[in-house]
């Protein structure tokens, strides 16, 4: 908590002494996310989600799965990983763990088993921008599919009369959620800062009463500051300085572990306790350039750096059987400790030029990413006290993949331009170096105990992009583009390593593994009157030497998994967008997403578990006045296809999970009865469905013993109250 109490004093210093919204803005929405360059959403090649600040307080969104829960194409999964259900990852179209995620342009830290994506306090947004399709020509490695943009606030953004200070609570039922959010800005002219502070309470989220398991207990914090300060230097130059606080702990109780294990060591498990904690710290400086000269209209210099350390830590009391089952037991207690480590350094350089009909924006990226993955397990006789460190066949401490230090230096270049009054051409290109290299240590030999070779990993990409936007008639325009994306193999698909002789398997390092590569071809139509508007957007994406971890052999009688590039994915799909003002208080939305894809195999076709079933959303808004509005949120889910290829796990294969269709009720109401006082009240899953979202239990065989945790909740409520002085 030192990092916090610093910024809360320095915080006196910065600050002295939707789907529907009460304000309705007469300006178009601008995108940035596309291409880089600030765009008209009309005039936006490709598809690109956006939500508001106002949608986001309007939806009473916490989690990175409620912001993406009304975007058809994008799911989110979550994972039980030690008894734990976390946000794990994003899936964009069908294609999983492909999207960069990025806060203020900044990469966020990587997701790792055990540890979720939910890294970003959604109070501090001020909108949230996600292109679905390839972003590598636009943001580098990993944008096979998209990225994921959060912008947070500014004090621009608040400020009435110099000065803006609120205080908000508020309550979610279906875990206990209790929040305070206190966010304060001022505007002197030269200078204008922002200080916010948000203070959660949460317990675990309960799920459906009809589910046999229960979820784990839970007891948890999570605590975010964030400041921003901008200085107005001469010439119009603007200076920022930014600093982003969270820290988050939470106490589990893991039922899900409690039970009898037959295997390696034979014991029983009579109770099992977590401690988790977290904390992420961003810092950073940007120089904003307005003096406008041969090379740029304006430009932007930014140095940032993100530290990011998670822990895991588990007590585990038991008895063991290690005489065999005949003999007397033996009490014992396991304490594992399982961290996940990333610290980010990076500088931006990106500078804008408009010339006639052209709008260009090129410039550099500049990052180092240090990553580690430090595993301790011990295991104690409580009669003897004698403490071993070799636990089912593993040595510990122990490191699954060496410290790694991943390089990246990327120049890019986007280009806009008018064909003709009517029709818009886009070019866009990057060139990526990109550089893995590696440290093995003594912990790293204790897990690659074969002595497995470990490898530094080089490699570079070109990506390129091209978009054609063509007005068809006074309200219709109609968009194609061609996008490329990449994904370099990273520490953990080029490393992994390590040996288990109990459980019969080895995992060995992939020095021949390529990086992904995906092409997509989109072509869209996009419509609008006085009182609808439209799009509809047909794409086919393929992915070449597509990473998933195989098993590739025998050798002593291990199974051998390892890494590899399959030889490709192909993916299509058609999604439509739909909304219309029936009345001044009325109106109407539809979303819809169907898609398909297959996985290509050892000569073999199969269908792709990680694509969406059909999905449609209907929205009705009713807003008869300042004061009131009330909206409900209609979804419906198809079932899952039944023919996919069986999950393999630990040497053997079972028949894959299937889900039934659903469709959920999701209301929202805010009262509004003064400029100072706020109102919202949610019920979600009105109607108390029993549900699996697929995105959650796609990679599950059917017979999995922890599959009712992965399902969702029944009904629930959430009520918000907000106050302006």
């Amino acid at each position: 908590m030192k990092n916090f109490r610093l910024l809360l004093f320095v915080a006196f210093f910065i600050v002295p002494g939707s789907f529907f919204s009460n304000d309705i803005e007469d300006a178009e929405e601008v995108i940035v996310i596309a291409s880089r360059i600030p765009t008209l959403a009309s005039d936006v090649i490709g598809s690109v989600e956006s939500i508001s600040s106002a949608e986001l307080e309007a939806q009473m969104v916490n989690s990175l799965e409620q912001i993406v829960r009304y975007m058809p194409g994008v799911s989110t999964s979550n994972e039980s990983q030690y008894g734990r259900s976390l946000t794990e990852d994003v899936h964009i179209r069908g294609i999983r763990g492909g999207a960069i995620f990025l806060i203020d342009g900044i990469r966020i830290s990587d997701s790792y088993t055990g540890y979720g994506r939910d890294t970003v306090d959604v109070d501090l947004l001020k909108k949230v921008e996600i292109m679905k399709g390839p972003s590598s020509v636009e943001y580098g490695s990993d944008g096979l599919a998209g990225t994921i943009a959060y912008f947070t606030k500014d004090p621009t953004d608040l400020v009435v009369d110099g000065r803006y200070l609120s205080a908000t609570t508020g309550y979610i039922e279906k875990n206990k959620q209790e929040k305070v959010n206190l966010l304060a800005a001022y505007d002197k002219g030269d200078t204008s800062g922002l200080i916010q502070l948000v203070d959660r309470s949460l317990e675990e989220t309960k799920l459906h009463e009809d589910f046999s398991l229960k979820a784990n207990p839970m007891k948890g914090d999570q605590q975010s500051i964030f400041g921003k300060l901008n200085i107005k230097l001469p010439n119009e130059n603007i200076l920022t300085v930014v600093a982003d606080l969270q820290e988050w702990e939470s106490e589990w109780l893991i039922n899900s572990e409690k039970g009898f294990v037959y295997f390696p060591t034979p014991r029983s498990i009579s109770s099992s306790s977590g401690d988790d904690d977290g904390s992420r710290e961003r810092f950073s400086i940007t120089l904003n350039l307005s003096n406008e000269n041969i090379l740029y209209d304006s430009a932007e210099l930014n140095y940032y750096t993100q530290e990011t350390e998670q822990s895991q830590i588990t007590v585990q009391n038991q008895v063991s059987f290690f005489e065999g089952m005949r003999a007397p037991p033996t009490p014992t207690m396991r304490i594992r400790d399982f961290d996940f480590n990333q610290s980010i350094d990076g500088f931006a350089f990106e500078a804008y030029k408009s010339a006639g009909d052209y709008q260009m924006i090129y410039g550099l990226d500049i990052e180092n990413t240090e990553t580690e993955r430090p595993r301790m397990l011990t295991e104690m006789n409580l009669i003897t006290r004698i403490t071993t460190n070799v636990v089912d066949g593993e040595t510990y401490p122990n490191k699954t993949f060496p410290d790694s230090e991943t390089k990246r230096k990327a120049l890019f270049f986007n280009n806009r331009f008018g064909l003709s009054d009517s029709s818009v051409l886009t070019l866009g290109f990057r060139y990526d170096d990109y550089e893995l290299s590696t440290s093995p240590d003594l912990l790293l030999s204790n897990a690659n105990i074969l002595n497995y070779q470990i490898n530094n990993t080089e490699d570079s990409a070109f990506s390129f992009k091209v978009g054609y936007l063509q007005d068809l008639s006074e309200n219709i325009s109609g968009f194609m583009q061609y996008a490329e994306g990449f994904k370099a193999p990273d520490y953990e698909t080029s490393n992994t390593v390590f040996t288990n002789y109990l459980y019969f398997y080895t995992v060995t390092p992939n020095p021949n593994l390529e990086s992904e590569e995906s092409d997509t071809f989109e072509v869209g139509l996009r419509g609008s009157s006085k009182n609808d508007s439209w799009e509809l957007a047909i794409y086919r994406s393929e992915v070449e030497g597509f990473i998933l971890p195989q098993i590739v052999g025998f050798n002593r009688g291990l199974g051998i998994y390892q890494y590899q590039n399959v030889e490709n994915v192909e993916i299509q799909g058609i999604e439509f967008d739909y909304k219309r003002s029936l009345t001044e208080q009325l109106s109407f939305n539809l979303a819809a997403a169907i898609s398909s894809g297959d996985l290509f195999e050892d000569n073999a076709k199969h269908p792709l578990p990680a694509i969406d079933p059909r999905e449609l959303i209907l929205g009705l808004s009713w807003i008869p006045s300042d004061m009131f509005s009330l909206q409900a949120l209609f979804t419906i889910s198809s079932k899952s296809e039944d023919n996919f290829k069986e999950v393999c796990l630990n040497n053997d294969c079972w028949p894959r999970v299937q889900t039934s269709g659903y469709s959920l009720l999701d209301i929202f109401t805010s009262y509004v009865p003064s400029e100072n006082l706020e109102f919202r009240f949610a019920v979600e899953n009105a109607t108390d469905k029993k549900y699996l979202r697929w995105a959650s239990v796609s990679e599950l065989p059917e017979n999995d013993a922890e599959l009712d945790l992965y399902g969702q909740n029944g009904r629930t409520i959430s009520a918000s109250f907000k106050y302006i002085f």
